[in-house]
């Protein structure tokens, strides 16, 4: 009787204990969710791969959700924010970029390569637009893009863009090293970090992710590992340049590895001042290259959300007005060159 007694007793407290923290969970979850900013609720967009490091999900169809905005991401089989296509997606126009390409904030038909798409349809012409950007990534990524993925899409037109934060990324990210000589040598990708198998088991619990206190706890764990892995590559032994020189590097790789396939490329800056804007510049120009500012915050504050940063629907949309005649004019060059 007293075995019973005592086992009904560590059951009846483990129970208690149980619900004590699960009610102090849901506090602290509605506490955050009304007192607290929280920048990213809902599920990552991309997964592990062994080339890119990260590629974003295919298939997936998610929801956003941030203090400004609420937005809903839908891929297709490619792991592109485009509909499913019916057609080969070859002699297109790729975009190339990172979370202000993907359209962080809008909807799906509010990124500006959408808009370029249903813009070039309504003056009648019918061409792959390939949206591949990506949030959270630099220009490592573009030069692997055009060793292992371009080839079978053979785009006619590229717009790389090319944002402020890129300098960072590219030491965060690690996919190439610039060694003392000056030539870029690529990294290797190593296996799935703990971080990436803790966001797989959040996305994989039904709502998990759209925690706020989880998404909170995220966000600080990510701002930290990313800080770690800046600081780690700015000490290495080998690694005596600037990062300036690393993206430089990259911009011209990459860029250098469109021209090959026979595609014309346009620039697209974000956020780029100084220096660095001006050098940025002058690897699209001295190779006969067209090079866009896109809108920024300085000039226009009203087209980005004020906390944040990206562009709103109508920066994306002034985007598109900037780049759809430079895309238009070299369709039509293409047209001449054929007839």
């Amino acid at each position: 009787m007293n075995r019973k007694l005592g086992f009904f007793g560590i059951a009846a407290n483990f129970l208690l204990a149980a619900l004590a923290i699960m009610l102090t969970l849901a506090l602290l979850e509605l506490f955050v969710r009304n007192f607290v900013t929280v920048r990213n609720v809902g599920p990552a967009f991309t997964v592990y791969d062994p080339i890119y490091g990260k590629r974003l999900k295919p298939n997936l169809h998610a929801t956003r959700i941030a203090p400004e905005f609420r937005f809903a991401i839908n891929t297709n089989s490619f792991g592109m924010r485009d509909p499913e296509p019916t057609k080969p997606l070859t002699d297109g126009i790729v975009f190339v970029g990172d979370s202000f390409t993907m359209g962080y904030g809008v909807q799906d038909n509010e990124a500006f390569p959408a808009l370029i798409r249903a813009g070039l349809a309504t003056r009648g012409v019918t061409m792959p637009v390939l949206n591949t950007g990506m949030g959270n990534n630099g220009n490592g990524r573009w030069v692997k893009f055009f060793e292992h993925d371009a080839a079978k899409f053979r785009p006619r037109i590229v717009v790389f863009q090319v944002m402020a934060n890129d300098f960072d990324d590219n030491l965060a990210e690690h996919l190439f090293q610039l060694d003392s000589n000056g030539s870029l040598r690529e990294l290797p990708i190593g296996p799935p970090s703990l971080a990436r198998e803790a966001q797989t088991f959040v996305d994989d619990v039904p709502g998990l992710s759209y925690s706020y206190l989880v998404s909170l706890a995220w966000t600080a764990a990510e701002t930290i590992q990313s800080e770690r892995a800046i600081t780690s590559r700015e000490s290495g032994l080998d690694d005596d340049l600037p990062s300036d020189e690393l993206t430089f590097a990259l911009v011209r790789t990459a860029v250098d590895k469109a021209r090959a396939t026979g595609a014309n490329v346009i620039g697209l800056l974000v956020g780029l001042s100084g220096p660095r804007r001006a050098k940025t510049i002058e690897i699209f120009k001295e190779r006969g290259l067209t090079c866009l500012d896109g809108p920024n915050w300085k000039d226009s504050p009203d087209m980005f959300f004020k906390v944040d940063g990206h562009w709103n629907a109508a920066g994306h949309r002034r985007a598109a007005e900037l780049l759809l005649p430079e895309i238009l004019r070299r369709v039509d060059q293409s047209r001449d060159a054929l007839e």
